[in-house]
């Protein structure tokens, strides 16, 4: 079994940031473990701006922010990166199996980061009726819908949360040409700069 320096699980915003963080600080082996076959994890949906401003110190959507890190992880020596690779074991000796296409691999980590960030909620944890409701998906499901795979999930569309993501789905709708009908929050009332005419292109 092959000893690495450093492993990363996760090729998202935190992993890519570490695995610069430790190449730039001395650490002269690493390998990158991303499950998706490309890297960037949650940033190559979100192609609205707002990325970049503290870090870059410019506006970025995210992609773009994504794109500087991986830049960056390509031009440094001792940083190995793996796509389409999935841990399935992993011990208390920071010994992990992975699987990627046609091979299964076995590493020790002398030193392990665990990036893997997080999931949304399911239909059944935030509490949706019904045993198949049709056409109710969580956003950041309907926003990998139109932003990565090119399909719009409706025409017609309500909105439930007047959050960053919510405000952000209904403005990618409206571009999209849906009709969003609705925007439901329960709170009694709307976050600053979340009316309808706050949002360009409002609905």
């Amino acid at each position: 079994m092959r000893e690495r320096e450093l492993v990363i699980v996760g090729g998202g915003p935190a992993g890519l940031a570490a695995a610069v963080s430790a190449a730039e600080n001395g650490v002269k082996d690493i390998l990158l473990l991303e499950r998706d076959q490309y890297l960037g994890g949650i940033l190559n949906q979100c192609i609205h701006t707002g990325f970049g401003l503290h870090h870059f110190k410019e506006e970025l959507t995210g992609p773009e922010y994504a794109e500087r890190f991986i830049r960056q992880i390509m031009g440094l020596k001792g940083v190995e990166v793996s796509l389409k690779s999935f841990v399935v074991s992993l011990n208390r000796n920071k010994e992990l199996a992975y699987l990627k296409p046609g091979a299964s691999e076995s590493v020790k980590a002398r030193a392990l980061i665990m990036a893997t960030g997080c999931r949304e909620r399911t239909r059944e944890m935030v509490h949706i009726a019904g045993t198949r409701p049709s056409g109710i998906y969580p956003a950041g499901l309907a926003q990998k819908m139109i932003n990565i795979e090119g399909w719009l999930p409706g025409r017609g569309v309500v909105i439930i949360g007047s959050g960053d993501i919510g405000l952000i789905m209904a403005r990618r709708f409206t571009l999209e040409g849906a009709r969003v009908g609705g925007h439901r929050d329960t709170k009694r009332k709307p976050r600053p700069g979340a009316q309808c005419g706050a949002m360009p292109g409002g609905f």
